[in-house]
């Protein structure tokens, strides 16, 4: 059985969240801001504390949602990250986002005098690999009420309640249209 995004590391992360106030910036993104686009080099890192996000490319004109982010996440194209190459996604706030903008050399540049940032850096890459298994394992349901039922069940509360309708259907794979009809056949 699968758990949620926020995993047990969380406990210990909270204690070294201190490290990213000292190098980081405290900053606000408003809704429909980008954090990221497709095309820049992955250069900052936000620690996201409050807010919701969605990670997409856009495919023949249309979003693609890769992943959905909410509170206490590290929001960061991630394959350019660890690639150093240029995010080939876009970042985009649902919502008002509170956190700590980091760049991620002063954090690269810490990992060699403070071991607890590898604890950081642990969390960061767990937090991506068990979205990365959660969609992946939704996929792998047949049916859209299948998939949707699996982003219910496992997804954060707040993402699944505060996520736009049309957001919940790309990231299923579905149009708006055949969301809401499925959800529709569910409720009657």
């Amino acid at each position: 059985m699968m758990f949620n995004i926020t995993p047990k590391i969380f406990k210990e992360i909270d204690k070294y969240l201190y490290l990213l106030n000292d190098i980081g910036k405290e900053c606000e993104f408003t809704k429909n801001e980008l954090i990221c686009r497709e095309g820049e080099k992955p250069d900052q890192l936000f620690y996201m504390v409050s807010g919701l996000v969605k990670c997409y490319v856009l495919r023949e004109g249309k979003e693609v949602i890769l992943r959905l982010m909410t509170d206490n996440s590290a929001v960061i194209a991630y394959s350019g990250f660890i690639t150093g190459s240029m995010s080939s996604e876009y970042i985009e706030c649902l919502k008002t986002c509170k956190g700590f903008l980091i760049p991620i050399k002063k954090l690269e540049r810490m990992r060699s005098d403070n071991l607890e940032i590898d604890v950081v850096f642990r969390y960061i890459a767990e937090q991506h690999y068990l979205s990365m298994e959660r969609r992946l394992m939704m996929l792998h349901h047949k049916t859209s009420e299948e998939r949707y039922r699996y982003f219910c069940e496992f997804m954060e509360k707040k993402i699944v309640e505060e996520t736009p309708m049309h957001c919940i259907a790309s990231y299923l794979g579905i149009t708006a249209e055949s969301f809401s009809r499925m959800k529709r056949n569910l409720i009657n």
